[in-house]
């Protein structure tokens, strides 16, 4: 008897494990959830980041930036990582007038409106590999942001 009641503390543990883990997950702990959910601005505010803090490969990651204090004939977002090859962008809103890569930097830029003052991108990427994916974001060469997302397998 005294290996049966053994079993059975396992077996609650175990299901306070799984329900642990159910619950961790439906909150965003492995991928889309309000725990994955974070948001990084400049040090001077003019560039604001929302994204997934954790993802899974091949499955597709929001990202939205926002852009404040915009100034001159044109503004300019560029994306950077080490690993740019390991994540490919799926969705661009709106569409830039202008992008070109150069080495692991993608080169957003469009017009400015006139009394444009700011700006919403929204991307949709999807990581290739899992790992770490550590990203860099600027704004016209001034404002900078650099954040990690997490990739399940």
């Amino acid at each position: 008897m005294r290996w049966q009641q053994t079993e059975w503390r396992i077996q609650r543990a175990g299901y306070g494990l799984l329900f642990l883990v159910v619950i961790a997950g439906a909150c965003g702990l492995f991928s889309k959830g309000w725990v994955s959910n974070r948001q990084i601005s400049a040090a001077d505010q003019r560039l604001t980041v929302e994204y997934e803090g954790f993802g899974r490969r091949q499955s597709t990651m929001n990202m939205t930036l926002h852009l404040q204090q915009l100034n001159g004939a044109e503004y300019q977002v560029v994306i950077s990582s080490e690993k740019m090859n390991d994540f490919q962008v799926q969705t661009l809103q709106p569409q830039p007038d202008e992008s070109w890569s150069r080495g692991d930097q993608l080169i957003l830029r469009w017009q400015r409106r006139p009394q444009q003052e700011s700006a919403t991108v929204w991307l949709a990427v999807q990581p290739k590999t899992f790992g770490r994916l550590p990203l860099r974001v600027t704004l016209d060469a001034r404002s900078q942001v650099t954040f990690t997302s997490f990739i399940y397998p």
